[in-house]
């Protein structure tokens, strides 16, 4: 008992391992590998109050999400499997009790035990085996894939609560602006120096700046939810500022990307392992068709003879038999390796197909990443300065003397509108490569770009 003991113990240990250097290889994948303790369950109500770091929120959700776990969990007991698949069958013990006994020349016979074993066709157990080791990865690439999709989903949710954040920042200054000049025009529409269009159309900008500021914040908030759902932590929970990733965009070409996707994607890894695992199975299905052989030990209690003297009076008999099964039905037998056959089939034709929807998902996606990275160029070279300079303009223009409210608000919005697009345009960029990381299976390598 003490050995079966130590061995479960080591068992265990091996599970272990295994399972934390997938987590530790997937935190690498993403390039966020931690190097300081995560959070006590105390303090992660106050950890992100003050401000929010996407790589502390990717290894506190790595940790805690629900999602992570039930992967790892459905990985270790498809590890279990392992010892059950490579087992041999329970042998049986039967015991009979004559209900009248059984006279013979040397006594009674009134008890009967035996014992018996089943083996597999020499081969099979091995093949078992290997089935649920492909399986076993199988699993272990899908909990990669759990932990690739959170990581992704929260950079999706911290890049558009960023954009909305500094949103509300820059439509609260316009607000302020506009509500002075809306003060400004009052007054001189009392005093007859401006028009009533004047006053009625700083009223209506500062309405809709109002609106917008109400409309971003509750967009704010939804954003929050998503990232307090992935933290697994209570909705009451305060979030900070988001700290800003500065705007990088990739060099790297569609080609080099979908190299890359089409080698370390989890979807096509596990379609690759599917198919490994099917050819295995063919093996197994080719092996359960042989017979399978069965040894039988038995006894039986015998009393002692009537007669005094008989020779071998109570000596209890042994037999010693063997059995094999007969695999006779041959439309059974050949119906379950084609059966696996088709399974292969039908694994190879889903790569295939994965291939084909990777590609296309990539050249969408990287069509609007470089869209996204032309608009933010032109808003930063051409129509900010442009819209800043127009601005400026209208100001000094408008401190002249007394000028139409109306045409200053107007410039000004334009202003507004290109800063409020151009930070969009980056969330969107920023979002875009966190969907190409999605269909990559991990972080872009830009190291190197194709000739």
């Amino acid at each position: 008992m003490r050995e079966v003991r130590l061995h479960h113990q080591g068992t265990t240990i091996v599970i272990g391992v295994i399972l934390m250097l997938g987590i530790l290889r997937q935190a690498e994948v993403y390039g966020m590998t931690q190097t300081t303790a995560i959070p006590k369950q105390t303090d992660i109500k106050t950890l992100f109050a003050e401000t929010l770091e996407l790589p502390s929120l990717i290894r506190v959700a790595v940790d805690r999400n629900p999602k992570v776990s039930a992967a790892k969990a459905r990985w270790q007991a498809t590890i279990e499997q392992y010892p059950q698949a490579t087992a041999l069958p329970d042998p049986m013990f039967m015991y009979g009790y004559y209900m009248r006994s059984v006279e013979t020349r040397v006594g009674p016979q009134r008890h009967r035990v035996s014992f018996s074993q089943s083996f597999p066709y020499p081969g099979t157990l091995e093949a078992a085996g290997e089935v649920v080791k492909k399986a076993i990865e199988i699993e272990r690439v899908k909990h990669e894939q759990v932990i690739r999709d959170l990581i992704v989903e929260l950079k999706l949710s911290y890049h558009e609560l960023a954009y909305l954040q500094r949103a509300v920042e820059l439509t609260r200054q316009n607000h302020e602006l506009v509500a002075s000049i809306l003060a400004i025009a009052t007054t001189r529409y009392a005093e007859g120096q401006t028009t009533l269009n004047d006053v009625l159309k700083a009223q209506s900008q500062l309405a809709q700046l109002e609106y917008d500021l109400v409309l971003l914040e509750e967009l704010r908030h939804v954003e929050q939810a998503n990232i307090k759902g992935s933290l697994s932590i209570p909705s009451a929970t305060a979030l900070g500022v988001t700290v800003p990733i500065p705007y990088e965009p990739l060099d790297v070409g569609l080609a080099d990307i979908e190299k890359q996707a089409l080698a370390k994607r989890q979807e096509l890894q596990i379609a690759a392992l599917s198919i490994e695992k099917a050819t295995e199975g063919i093996a197994l299905a080719e092996l359960q068709t042989k017979p399978m052989l069965k040894f039988d030990l038995m006894t039986i209690e015998t009393g002692k003879a009537l007669m005094f003297d008989t020779p071998g009076s109570g000596k209890n008999p042994f037999s010693i038999g063997v059995g094999v099964t007969i695999p006779w039905s041959s439309l059974k037998n050949s119906s379950k390796v084609r059966e696996a056959q088709q399974n292969r089939e039908a694994v190879t034709a889903n790569k295939h197909s994965l291939e084909d929807e990777t590609k296309v998902a990539l050249r969408k996606i990287y069509f609007r990443l470089e869209n996204a990275r032309r608009l933010v160029e032109l808003y930063e070279t051409t129509l900010i300065p442009q819209a800043g300079a127009a601005v400026e303009a209208a100001e000094t223009w408008h401190q002249e003397g007394p000028k139409s409210i109306a045409s200053f608000l107007e410039t000004q919005s334009v202003w507004l509108n290109f800063n409020l697009a151009r930070l969009r345009a980056i969330a969107d960029y920023q979002q875009n490569v966190a969907r190409l990381e999605r269909l990559v299976g991990g972080k872009i390598d830009d190291s190197h770009t194709e000739q």
